[in-house]
């Protein structure tokens, strides 16, 4: 009889795995992103948002599940290689150093309190008031 839940279990984890990410900011000058836009934030590329304020990536530490799911979504690569990514794009100049929080609840509160923060959930639904529109 338990045989028959396997097949239940397997499949409802891989369609929680497989949602979009929540993104949420503060002030970023736009209502609608399109993903490699929102992608270029989290990999450095892009260091401004549209209303010139200073993008503020916002982080959990790299020894967590949303800091691997991040590196995933945002540079298909694991976190030991998203974070070499960052450390490269500082030491280079290229972007200004993440903010490292504890968790995903953490995020939420630094971006709702810093104008231009931008942070990526995976498992904390964020504020409406701050979520992205991503097309």
């Amino acid at each position: 009889m338990r045989n028959w839940l396997l097949p239940f279990f397997l499949f409802g984890a891989l369609s929680v795995s497989g949602q979009e990410p929540i993104v949420i900011a503060n002030s970023t000058g736009a209502d609608q992103w399109q993903t490699d836009q929102i992608q270029d934030i989290f990999i450095g590329e892009r260091s401004f948002w549209d209303n010139d304020k200073p993008v503020t990536v916002v982080l959990p530490f790299n020894k967590t599940e949303s800091f691997e799911k991040t590196a995933n979504w945002a540079l298909d690569s694991d976190g030991f290689d998203y974070q070499k990514h960052w450390l490269s794009h500082v030491f280079q100049g290229r972007a200004n150093a993440p903010v490292f929080v504890a968790n995903e609840l953490e995020i939420i509160r630094y971006v709702s309190s810093h104008v231009g923060a931008v942070g990526i959930l995976h498992f904390t639904e964020g504020p409406e008031e701050f979520r992205l529109q991503i097309q």
